[in-house]
């Protein structure tokens, strides 16, 4: 059986006639909650179909709704800082009343060669903003969770090499159903809420009507446009699932690292490292037989990017933020690099498991592919900031650094210290990019074995 997205909004509609009945009051942040899933489910939806890259007049309109989202509670995207454009979007004003703010001390921001980047933390209104809590039985609460596996769902279907991309029809379907519900669940939080807290959900409410009356009529999902993903990919025994549940708990633990205004060296260079050992751990799955397939040229691939990430991380060296990394990171890093180890051994993973071993793996090169654009943003981020230090004697000869030297003290790292800094960690980028899109789709023959795909409802 799978869950598709259809079934998910039918769950959410059935999620709302529960909260229509109910009298249970709705605190502030099981509302905020819900607002925040909304947000990113449009934001998906928006992406999806290219947003304001699109020609389509659909897809046009589309974007235009989710800009006149009101100021979100936390930008969606895991970039560290904005520009001057961004902010002023996220922040729901001009970017003239931006530049104003920032000359005037009112807004953080830090000079660089192409402008202004206003720091996430100016452009977030609530910084403690957590999601929907499995285990809270409140109809909002089931709500923003069914919203946000629906958002999940389209994530995966995206992020798949094999599937096809939503047409801009399904997303506006998905889009317009999204704000129906939406203006309905907010004007049932008015009567809810505490009337201190009410101004946010009357704002939603104002919104969503009216963003849903400019969207067409939904038309409903068949075929290849309504995803699906099957529920026994997730079961705690399955095959790969243990990698996956590693690989998502790094993951997450790496982008809530990035998203600090200072990162720690440590993880900028681990992210790196660990793409290396899930590259050699995907050259072990595709060294193993399966079948007649011919996977040389991708396992060339995988080496060209593996030395390109270890340069990345080598460029390093010698650099600190002088902040450590955080204790759940070097968990979860920990964790992933046992698991990748089981793979990369000598015994090699169980023949019975190599299809389901392989999708964790692919969905892994995906995450390391988006992970290496945060820490190429972070190296020039924290460059132009004067964030990043190197000791002394590993730094360019300057009769100024002389003391720091007999010291042994930090000095601030140049652009004459790090020479190939940038280049690098932007080669690793590319080259994780790349390869996250020429891997086979699958690595065995069908009428072998092919490896479990996020299932598209027919």
């Amino acid at each position: 059986m799978a869950t598709t997205a259809t079934d998910l909004i039918d769950r959410a509609r059935r999620a709302l006639v529960e909260l229509q009945q109910t009298d249970a009051p709705i605190s502030r942040q099981q509302w905020e909650a819900f607002d925040q899933t909304v947000y990113r489910l449009l934001h998906e939806l928006d992406g999806a179909v290219t947003g304001r890259l699109s020609n389509d007049k659909d897809a046009a309109e589309l974007h235009q709704v989710l800009r006149d989202y009101p100021q979100p509670l936390q930008p969606v995207d895991d970039r560290p800082d904005f520009s001057i454009k961004e902010a002023a979007r996220l922040l729901g004003t001009s970017e003239n009343v931006v530049r104003n703010r920032i000359w005037a001390g009112a807004l953080l921001a830090a000079p660089t060669s192409n402008g202004y980047r206003i720091p996430r933390s100016e452009a977030t209104v609530r910084r403690d903003l957590r999601p929907a809590s499995t285990d809270d039985t409140h109809p909002i609460a089931r709500l923003s969770c069914t919203l946000g596996a629906l958002n999940d769902l389209l994530v995966l279907h995206r992020l798949h090499p094999s599937a096809p991309g939503l047409q801009t029809q399904s997303a506006l379907s998905l889009a317009t159903q999204t704000l129906s519900i939406t203006a309905k669940a907010a004007r049932r939080t008015l009567a809810l809420c505490d009337p201190i807290a009410a101004d946010r959900p009357l704002l939603i409410a104002r919104y969503a009507a009216t963003a849903a009356s400019m969207l067409p009529d939904p038309s409903p999902l068949r075929g290849l446009q309504n995803p699906a993903i099957a529920a026994p990919g997730h079961a705690p025994n399955a095959p790969g699932a243990e990698l996956e549940g590693s690989l998502h708990e790094w993951a997450t633990a790496a982008r809530d690292e990035l998203r600090d205004a200072v990162p720690s060296v440590a993880v900028l260079q681990d992210i790196n490292r660990q793409g290396v050992h899930l590259y050699a751990a995907l050259d072990a799955v595709l060294s193993a037989p399966t079948g007649d397939a011919d996977h040389s040229e991708s396992r060339k691939e995988l080496r060209t990017a593996a030395l390109a990430l270890q340069s990345a991380a080598d460029a390093w060296k010698q650099t600190s933020t002088g902040m450590p990394p955080s204790r759940v990171y070097v968990e979860t890093s920990r964790r992933l690099y046992a698991a990748l180890s089981g793979i990369t051994g000598t015994a090699g993973p169980e023949p019975d498991t190599i299809s389901a071993v392989y999708e964790a793996l692919l969905r892994g090169a995906s995450d390391v592919a988006w992970l290496t654009t945060l820490v190429t943003a972070s190296a020039s981020r924290l460059h132009n900031a004067g964030a990043l230090f190197i000791h002394a004697r590993h730094a360019k000869g300057d009769p100024s650094r002389l003391s720091a030297r007999l010291g042994g003290r930090m000095v601030e790292a140049t652009t004459h210290d790090l020479p190939h800094l940038h280049e690098n960690t932007w080669a690793a980028q590319r080259a994780a990019a790349h390869t996250a899109r020429v891997l086979p789709a699958e690595i065995m023959r069908s009428q072998d074995r092919q490896f479990a795909v996020p299932s598209i409802a027919l």
